[in-house]
């Protein structure tokens, strides 16, 4: 795997972790001392992203929202780096087919 589908794995991975920290938060919103989950993340020393799920304490009148919309923005997220690694995958197609 090389630099740039590496970098962008990472993303799709931490993107798909907001997802279920969302989805987690959401379907517990009734559930009486469920703990609510948030997503951190930072950048990778090898390029990319980690992420890692902590607790939060406290409740938010305005949290069901923002998951949703977390939800939301993490789905675009993973759909913009697939479409990274499409894009790199015809371009790497082009190189080879010119090189052949």
């Amino acid at each position: 795997m090389n630099d740039v589908t590496g970098v962008v794995l990472s993303g799709m991975r931490a993107a798909q972790r907001g997802v279920q920290v969302a989805a987690h938060n959401v379907a517990n919103l009734a559930t009486t001392g469920a703990p609510r989950l948030q997503l951190q993340r930072e950048a990778a020393a090898q390029g990319g992203v980690d992420s890692r799920v902590i607790s939060t304490g406290g409740t938010d009148p305005s949290a069901p929202l923002g998951d949703l919309l977390a939800a939301k923005a993490e789905v675009v997220a993973f759909a913009a780096d697939a479409a990274l690694i499409r894009r790199e995958d015809q371009m790497l197609g082009s190189l080879l087919d010119r090189q052949a």
